[in-house]
């Protein structure tokens, strides 16, 4: 099981430098605080989330981000982030979907989005632009959904910009007025995962699924770690969890998880679905 375990390793330190992000940018967005994660679909595509842990980011942490290139979906909400950082942006030519909620972002920055042409979804909610900025986006030609609530924008602004693209979503906020406040549901239980023991048989490959979360629970008694099983079968490790420690990881349904100890022996692995679900490593029987 060993050779099995090195083999892949190799395979995934092979694989890596050719069909995955370089090392060293990843490295770069995880120390500001931001999530990589592998879009669906063919290809090297990204999702990069800076809203949950990064929001510390600055103008020159977006370098980074621009370094990878195939970015996909982004998220900036409440960073640091201003107008000028927005230079970064421009290059990240196949992005489909920018969240700048509540970043300090104005018109000045936002001429360097309108050139990416495959952009559906734009949220500026609580930024700092004016009828100016929609002016500029109605050159965006395969906008769906735009966000301007809360920002500087007119009735005006708003017709010209349905007048030049009439099939936009565009999104103002909400008649507070007519809100109807409705209690907060219970929060859903967890699935609990399956665990499978290590074996002589391979862990399975992972397969694209449906965006989840996964909550690791180390009850194993000693400390672990957890490596994702790649499309190709490669492994990336992504987190060592301490006797008793817990780790959260989004994460994609039919996604393998391979759990092994600190000399990288395998000690068996879950495979995710796509509820919300818990993890718990179990003590060696």
């Amino acid at each position: 099981m060993e050779k099995i375990l090195l083999g892949l390793i190799l395979c995934s330190s092979l694989s890596f430098g050719v069909q995955a992000a370089d090392s060293a940018t990843l490295e770069a967005i995880k120390k500001s605080g931001g999530l990589v994660l592998p879009y669906p679909g063919e290809g090297e595509q990204w999702e990069v989330e800076f809203h949950l842990r990064g929001r510390g980011l600055t103008d020159d942490g977006l370098a980074n981000v621009a370094a990878l290139k195939n970015v996909i979906a982004l998220n900036l909400r409440d960073t640091q982030i201003t107008s000028a950082g927005l230079l970064h942006l421009k290059g990240l030519t196949k992005l489909r979907r920018l969240h700048l909620e509540r970043t300090k972002i104005g018109d000045e920055g936002i001429g360097n989005l309108v050139n990416l042409p495959d952009l559906e979804y734009l949220n500026l909610y609580a930024t700092k632009i004016t009828d100016k900025s929609l002016d500029q986006l109605a050159e965006l030609k395969n906008l769906k959904q735009l966000y301007v609530w809360q920002t500087d924008v007119t009735d005006a602004g708003v017709a010209r910009f349905k007048k030049a693209r009439p099939k936009v979503k565009i999104v103002r906020g909400l008649d507070l007025s007519k809100v109807v406040v409705i209690k907060k549901p219970e929060p859903k239980p967890m699935d609990a995962l399956k665990w499978i023991a290590a074996s002589d048989q391979k862990p399975p490959k992972s397969k694209t699924g449906s965006f989840t979360t996964v909550v690791f629970e180390n009850q194993s008694g000693r400390k672990v770690k957890l490596y994702w099983v790649e499309y190709g079968g490669g492994l990336k490790i992504y987190a060592t969890l301490n006797v008793g420690a817990t780790h959260e990881q989004n994460t994609f349904s039919d996604a393998t998880w391979l759990i092994t100890d600190e000399k990288d022996k395998p000690i068996g692995y879950f495979i995710s679905t796509a509820k919300l679900a818990k993890a718990v490593i179990p003590k060696a029987k």
